[in-house]
């Protein structure tokens, strides 16, 4: 029971990343001046791959961040 709601957890948190990195990659498209259909499937797949590596690294830092901020509060 509890490893089907870590599953639905992560899924979500998957889906979630996976949309902030297609939406960031349309961003990084439309600046460089190129329609999402100039490009090949799997040159698409490999640029919201790197967003998503980008979003994960973000959010590992700002975890971070806050952990340190929470321990740092706390001993005051």
């Amino acid at each position: 029971m509890i490893s089907q709601a870590k599953e639905k957890l992560l899924a979500k948190y998957r889906a979630r990343i996976r949309e902030g990195a297609i939406a960031n990659a349309k961003k990084q498209l439309a600046l460089k001046g190129i329609a999402p259909g100039e490009l090949g499937a799997d040159e698409l797949e490999i640029l919201v791959y790197d967003e998503e590596v980008k979003l994960r690294g973000k959010l590992k830092n700002y975890s971070l961040a806050a952990l340190i901020a929470a321990l740092t509060l706390g001993n005051f």
